[in-house]
């Protein structure tokens, strides 16, 4: 699974979860409103959008994915998370 962080206009920021198990792409507000959800992707679709999101607009933020971002456990909960849904 992965989790993105899309920067949008006015200082907004929408989360975006890709889920290979599913097959599916769900994109949420900085409200956590669905805005968006796509189903019954192959493999090879989610891995194109992907690749072409992350070039152009988004920022990994699935710490699994990502061996350089900090393993510390700052303590803080992930339901404290504007990002968390």
């Amino acid at each position: 699974m992965g989790v993105w962080a899309w920067l949008r206009p006015g200082n907004r920021v929408w989360k975006v979860i890709s889920d290979y198990d599913k097959g599916t792409i769900t994109v949420y507000d900085e409200k956590g409103n669905l805005i968006l959800e796509k189903k019954d992707l192959t493999g090879e679709t989610m891995k194109l959008v992907e690749q072409n999101f992350l070039n152009v607009t988004a920022t990994n933020l699935d710490a699994e994915d990502d061996p350089d971002k900090n393993a510390e456990d700052d303590g803080s909960s992930s339901e404290s998370d504007p990002m968390y849904v």
